[in-house]
């Protein structure tokens, strides 16, 4: 153990970890009216919910929040256990049964305890012990007071590292900020140019109904008992569709097939595909080019395009085509569907597209896109690794704090 420094557990550090209060929709109208916050968004919280509550004026001690207060999300979904925020404004509100309140004692700094509780929720350490329902995932009381803290003794370096961490932290933000920026501005850029493309199209460029050009032909519903962990056929799913378009190889969720295999759905290289399910936000309507002939079978929920003879079609030209907003947008107009939504071969046939007639023009256009799309990928490659650092970066700078090597 660091000299000056304690090693101990939460449980040793909180003089106050309490549940939340429970409130009531008022439908009998009994019960006073308060502000209370049920859950924790990102970094920071909202007063997102009026309730009505009996509450004694023991009660209103117990659970009314007192600024300084650090708020601990203990039951949500297995991503968001363990979130925190400290509760800084001077109002009368609650916290509700979903956040646990906590206040240290007074030889802990309490923005020393939030940066700490910040770090071990990133390092994944609620994620590792938390109680797993059918809706939800929760931690108690008795698992948060047993997890480690180690802190100096004295209050002013605790205040020192934390104005350390804040310096450190605002600096590394601004960073991440220009980063997301960037990668945002060359995405838009990219499709900016993708949609004048093909709204200001050409004057000798013709529009048809899809159905016109060719027929889009169902999947196979290939018998679940016969899908593999390996095999030497891959059955494509809707997960097999990048949200923007493209081949996703799902690594060790492909599904491979291992049953008998009907004529007519074993798929070529350079077919070309549409997902017409939802399953993710932003799949409907995507299509990819099958990259390789006789290992891919064509799967239900998946529309095979099937180009009529005297058509000139070029992949990558309808490919970027189908990922204009105008595309996507009438594909969405065409869906039904509640929880998940679902197209038809004979809605998308109804849609119009845009095109010249001549190969050699499709061709040339396509070109310039793929050419602009590769650039596009190696600059969100390089900003999406400078995320990534500036996320390694901060935590290693909070397990320097935590370790005291951030010691004056």
């Amino acid at each position: 153990m660091i000299e000056g420094w304690d090693l101990v557990t939460l449980g040793d550090v909180l003089d106050v970890l309490t549940n939340g209060v429970n409130c009531k929709q008022n439908k009998s109208g009994c019960g006073q009216k308060i502000s209370r916050i049920e859950s924790i968004a990102s970094a920071s919280f909202d007063i997102n919910r009026v309730g009505y509550a009996e509450l004694t004026e023991q009660k209103k001690t117990k659970y009314r929040l007192q600024q300084g207060d650090i708020l601990f999300s203990h039951i949500n979904s297995a991503i968001h256990v363990g979130k925190t925020a400290v509760f800084d404004l001077d109002e009368e509100v609650y916290h509700g049964v979903n956040l646990l309140k906590m206040r240290p004692k007074s030889n802990l700094v309490s923005a020393y305890l939030e940066l700490y509780l910040k770090y071990i929720f990133e390092q994944g350490y609620w994620r590792n012990i938390c109680k797993q329902s059918v809706n939800q995932a929760s931690v108690n009381q008795q698992d948060i007071k047993l997890v480690p803290i180690s802190f100096p003794r004295d209050q002013l370096e605790q205040k020192r590292i934390v104005s350390i961490l804040d310096e450190a932290f605002a600096g590394i933000s601004q960073a991440v900020a220009n980063a997301e920026k960037n990668l945002a501005n060359a995405r838009e850029l990219f499709e900016s140019y993708l949609n004048n493309v093909f709204t200001q199209k050409g004057e000798n460029w013709l529009e048809k109904k899809l159905v016109e050009v060719c027929s889009i032909k169902h999947g196979f519903a290939f018998k679940s008992q016969f899908f593999s962990t390996d095999g030497d056929y891959v059955v494509l799913t809707p997960g097999s569709f990048y949200e923007n378009g493209g081949f996703r190889n799902q690594g060790e969720k492909t599904k491979y097939y291992v049953g008998e295999i009907p004529d007519g759905y074993i798929l070529n290289e350079g077919d070309f595909l549409f997902a017409m399910t939802e399953q993710a936000v932003g799949l409907l309507g995507s299509s990819l080019i099958v990259p390789q002939s006789n290992y891919f079978l064509h799967n239900q929920r998946l529309g095979l395009v099937q180009v009529v003879d005297e058509m000139t079609w070029d992949n990558d030209f309808f490919h970027h085509q189908f990922n204009t907003k105008y595309f996507r947008n009438a594909v969405q107009s065409t869906a039904s569907g509640l929880k998940v939504r679902h197209t038809s071969p004979t809605k998308l046939g109804d849609i119009s597209i845009f095109y010249p007639p001549k190969m050699s023009d499709q061709k040339k256009i396509a070109s310039v896109l793929n050419k602009m799309m590769t650039q596009t990928q190696c600059l969100e490659t390089i900003y999406q690794q400078k995320l990534t650092a500036l996320s390694e970066l901060k935590q290693s700078i909070l397990q320097k704090a935590f370790t005291g090597e951030l010691a004056a």
